[in-house]
């Protein structure tokens, strides 16, 4: 009998063992749980009052099969309701973010206030350090890399410095889609601080953040699901149905490069420098607002995949064109041109490649009216997002299509922290999914495919 007592009590130890997996954050706090030692205790004080009994087996929780299933639904509940009020805890008591993104080539760091589910989260630091490449024609990945290496550390200092926020309760990092040298700088240091802080930590979906964005002025309310996104950048150019958090159907993305890139590299071959070139772009067009008026050269333009025999209403996106025609019509060598020949040659290649994204988005609403009808809403976000321009263009083209037009702030379209942070608290509220210190970068990760990688922990 004392060999099955002791068997018991071990079988009670396994069981919080087995359970360790319930808690996503500081795993210390099970010992606190009057469960592991308090049930063997438990156990072994009803056995001894069990040998008074006349029968060896009646109400012997060690030889009662009942009671010892009992036992551990009620342990396993116990456990399960621990781990989940340490989750949510904080959430009902306010809680502080720390958010870290560094997809390319802007190191970006954020501490956010979840103070209140009721209110949008105060930030309390932003702080950003964009790599300088306007020298080496474009983003070289290595440089990146280092750049990432020299800031991170140096940045979240300054961030906690400033908000003296010794008491960090979750840390958002950007897993991917992005560049693999510089998503590890971000992800390894976010484990660092999880493994030190004991904290729990989310690998954030890049594109995510850009999408859910516009929702964090109004806490969450507006825009509300479902909603249709137009997410373009340096990076991405993808047109998505969101239906929840973790719920997105992608209708429609760029079989080649995205418009940010093909904006830059166009930008480039007019002679525009900067370390945005489509935002540098942007601006000397609207140095003359006549340009659109006096078309010093009348330049031959493209509006990719177009209808024809072999191809019909091809859902996708398609820049790279942009770029050969421009070097096409340069007739002559650059610097034979005036600056409002060059200016007007920029107002023709951006309002063309804006067409191009019109015309695609017409035929796939055209073509998913039902699946559309019940969406009201219209979201447009990434770095080009903060193109006036295009914002106009869109509400012209789609006024009688949506009820609202949703925007992030101009200073918020392009890579940043906040947008991380944000994410992280809509899915950590949305679904309490957290992330194992063995999840690693992503480089490709669609919207729709959110959850379908390693690393999630329910």
């Amino acid at each position: 009998m004392r060999a099955m007592k002791g068997s018991m009590i071990s079988l009670h130890y396994s069981l919080f063992s087995h359970l360790w997996q319930y808690s996503h954050l500081d795993k210390s706090f099970l010992f606190s749980v009057p469960g592991r030692k308090a049930e063997a205790r438990r156990l072994s004080d009803r056995w001894k009052r069990s040998k008074a009994n006349k029968s060896a087996n009646r109400g012997c929780p060690l030889l009662d099969v009942q009671y010892t299933d009992q036992c551990y639904m009620n342990a396993l509940g116990a456990t399960r309701r621990v781990a989940w009020s340490k989750i949510w805890g904080f959430v009902s008591r306010g809680y502080k973010i720390l958010a870290i993104e560094t997809s390319c080539d802007d190191t970006c760091v954020a501490i956010l206030n979840r103070h209140t589910k009721n209110e949008p989260p105060k930030v309390l630091a932003h702080l950003k350090d964009t790599l300088n490449s306007d020298s080496y024609g474009g983003i070289i990945p290595t440089k990146a890399h280092v750049h990432h290496q020299l800031k991170i550390g140096s940045l979240t200092l300054q961030a906690l410095r400033e908000t003296e926020a010794s008491d960090i309760d979750l840390i958002c990092v950007t897993r991917g889609p992005g560049m693999p040298g510089s998503l590890s700088v971000g992800l390894d240091f976010a484990k660092g601080l999880s493994v030190a802080w004991k904290k729990p930590m989310i690998g954030m979906h890049h594109m995510l953040g850009h999408l859910l964005l516009p929702r964090m002025s109004t806490n969450g309310q507006a825009p509300c699901f479902p909603f249709l996104s137009l997410l373009v950048s340096g990076g991405h150019t993808v047109l998505v149905l969101s239906k929840s958090v973790l719920e997105h159907e992608v209708l429609c993305d760029s079989m080649d490069i995205a418009v940010g890139d093909s904006l830059d590299k166009c930008g480039r071959e007019l002679g525009i420098k900067g370390t945005m070139i489509a935002k540098e772009m942007e601006k000397f067009i609207d140095q003359d607002p006549l340009c659109s008026k006096n078309v010093k050269i009348k330049m031959k333009l493209p509006n990719p995949l177009q209808n024809k025999p072999s191809r019909v209403d091809a859902m996708a996106f398609s820049f790279s064109p942009f770029i050969s025609a421009v070097k096409n019509n340069l007739e002559k060598p650059l610097q034979e041109y005036s600056e409002e020949e060059i200016r007007s040659m920029a107002f023709q290649v951006q309002e063309a490649t804006f067409a191009h994204i019109i015309t695609k988005l017409k035929k796939v609403i055209e073509l998913n009216r039902e699946s559309l009808g019940n969406v009201k809403h219209f979201v447009c976000s990434g770095g080009v997002g903060a193109n006036k321009r295009l914002r106009v263009l869109l509400e012209r083209s789609f006024a009688n299509d949506f009820e609202s037009f949703h925007y992030p702030p101009l200073d918020l379209c392009s890579d940043n922290a906040m947008m991380i942070g944000w994410a992280g608290i809509e899915l950590s509220e949305f679904s309490g999914l957290r992330s194992s210190l063995d999840m690693t970068p992503i480089r490709k990760w669609p919207l729709s495919d959110i959850l379908n990688v390693s690393g999630w922990v329910h």
